[in-house]
């Protein structure tokens, strides 16, 4: 699946139009897309039909929804497919995978229009320089080119090993470079109060997308790059997709650029930053309860998908809850009532004829129906919702999974907490000045009075069957999502990593596997594939070794 270069800049002109942001490249969009959830957009449109009353507001409310769900269809439709393999020839026979393609176009499927057969070396390499030179007058971005044997018969006698066909191998462009002029330095601050500098940077289209601006890490990160405010600045994105300044173009200073120079000064509160500890390369700001800028991007955090997944919860959503000052910190969201949120301009509408005083708008409806059901989410999710620093899903897995209670895990000891495996020092010591905080306890005695469940019902591992496995995952399996193949190992008892090491039993390497292939052969670690997986979780992971391929 992919997103033409021209649609992608229709669906963000559509995005600007709705006052919402564009999305960074066509990847994300076409992810964003396929994601839209349009069976709940239908669910909803029919439930707001079948409860219309003659002459109430609903009409309007479906004339909204069809639309939305139009736009949506539509935006499905502008997605492209390219098909480039077939899993099973039953009933007739190819010797190519040429032939392969020649039958799929004859059956009406889209594949490549780009590919070719060639018959030397030199033609392969000739066809990798010119799409080098002509890779943005395709219709979708690519990052470089497939080269694949075409005889099936010296497909299979080259095999495949658990990474990657031996047939088939990719060439990668390096990255675009291109140049622009670095306006300004400013500084964003997050959630756990850590200060980071980012460029703003005259617009410059680079890899199919215009680029604004990009995250320069920490004032060290500047420093070693050695870029000056006003600079001209060499400007790639890092795999195609994360825009990075290399450095300056030296020779086209005019002596007009000035350097860098951290803020002292929290620019949101106005407290004073420094590192956390001797040695830390990080600014932060100390004023965690207080600083605005904490506080919206911890609320944006606890509504992420990662966490407790409030939907309608999203950015301007947080900041009119703290500019209507419905909140003073995370912990008061799920006490806000129906009439909290009339207060506030943004959640409220007029009445329509028949309706009596300023009545709450559709999404603000849905967005606090939706706090409603986060409050029953798992006990790991609330841990993660937390922000508590070095606490991810993976530790919050383990940790809920051996204590089971939210108040277990605050009254536990650094060695206890320890102790879990996939958890270790730093994240024990870490959970442990969390909760040690006052206010942080204030913030669970909040969501505690509101309903917020500490405790899984029965525990989220429906077995212990990868009890004491340590997996890594890497590149895409078909049929999961890198959440999901997760989910399937933590659920049966099992720890994800997300580094190979000596502890690690297994790893699931899916296509385009990178340096963790080669980290676990290097180690010893076995490797399944795709295949393997799924004999792993139906019978096991010593009937999953067999699978593999050498």
């Amino acid at each position: 699946m992919f997103l033409p270069v021209a649609t992608f800049q229709q669906l963000n002109e559509e995005q600007l139009a709705q006052g919402l942001s564009p999305f960074a490249n066509p990847r994300n969009a076409a992810a964003g897309t396929l994601r839209q959830r349009i069976d709940r957009r239908e669910d909803e449109l029919r439930l707001a039909e079948q409860s219309q009353t003659p002459g109430g507001r609903g009409a309007l409310k479906i004339t909204r929804l069809r639309s939305e769900l139009e736009l949506s269809i539509s935006r499905l439709n502008g997605l492209g497919l390219t098909v480039h393999g077939i899993g099973q020839v039953d009933g007739f026979s190819i010797t190519r995978q040429s032939q392969g393609y020649d039958f799929l176009a004859a059956l009406g499927l889209p594949v490549s229009k780009l590919a070719r057969v060639e018959n030397s070396l030199s033609a392969v390499r000739s066809f990798i320089k010119y799409f080098g030179e002509h890779r943005h007058d395709v219709e979708h971005e690519i990052d470089g080119v497939v080269i694949k044997v075409d005889d099936l018969a010296l497909q299979a006698k080259l095999g495949e090993t658990a990474r990657a066909p031996r047939w088939a191998i990719a060439y990668k462009y390096p990255p675009e470079v291109v140049s622009t002029r670095l306006i300004d330095i400013q500084v964003n601050v997050g959630r756990t109060g850590r200060v980071t500098p980012f460029a703003i940077m005259e617009p410059v289209k680079v890899s199919g997308s215009s680029v604004a601006m990009a995250t320069l890490h920490n004032a060290f990160e500047v420093e070693r790059k050695g870029v000056l405010i006003g600079d001209m600045v060499y400007l790639r994105k890092a795999g195609d997709v994360i825009p990075e300044i290399l450095g300056p173009v030296v020779e086209a200073r005019t002596g007009s650029e000035r350097p860098f120079v951290m803020p002292t000064l929290c620019p949101a509160c106005g407290s004073t930053l420094g590192p956390a500890k001797e040695g830390d390369k990080d600014y932060r700001c100390p004023n965690a309860r207080g600083c605005p800028a904490q506080l919206r991007e911890r609320l944006s955090h606890v509504a992420s998908r990662g966490a407790l997944d409030i939907e309608g919860l999203g950015e301007k959503a947080a900041y009119a809850l703290l500019d209507c000052a419905l909140l003073s910190d995370e912990g008061d969201l799920f006490l806000i009532t129906q009439a909290d949120l009339l207060k506030c301009e943004f959640f409220r509408r007029e009445p329509a004829k028949g309706e009596d005083g300023p009545q709450l708008t559709e999404n603000a409806k849905s967005m606090w129906a939706q706090v409603q059901l986060a409050k029953s989410r798992p006990l790991w999710r609330v841990l993660v919702a937390l922000s508590i620093r070095h606490v991810g899903p993976t530790a919050a897995q383990s940790l809920a999974r051996v204590f089971g209670h939210l108040d277990s895990i605050s009254s536990a000891s650094i060695s206890e907490l320890a102790e879990v495996d996939g958890v270790g020092e730093t994240i024990a010591v870490a959970v442990h000045e969390w909760f040690s905080e006052p206010w942080h306890q204030q913030v669970v005695s909040k969501w505690r009075a509101g309903g917020v469940q500490f405790a899984d019902e029965g525990g989220e591992s429906t077995s212990d069957e990868f009890a004491g496995l340590v997996v890594v995952i890497t590149g895409s399996l078909a049929g999961y999502t890198r959440d999901s193949a997760a989910a399937a190992v933590t659920s049966r008892g099992g720890k994800v990593s997300g580094s190979v090491s000596s502890k690690t039993s297994v790893l699931v390497a899916g296509e385009s596997a990178g340096s963790k292939f080669d980290k676990a052969v290097a180690l010893g670690v076995p490797v399944i594939g795709a295949a393997g997986f799924e004999v792993m979780l139906t019978d096991g992971l010593e009937a999953a070794l067999t699978t593999i391929t050498q």
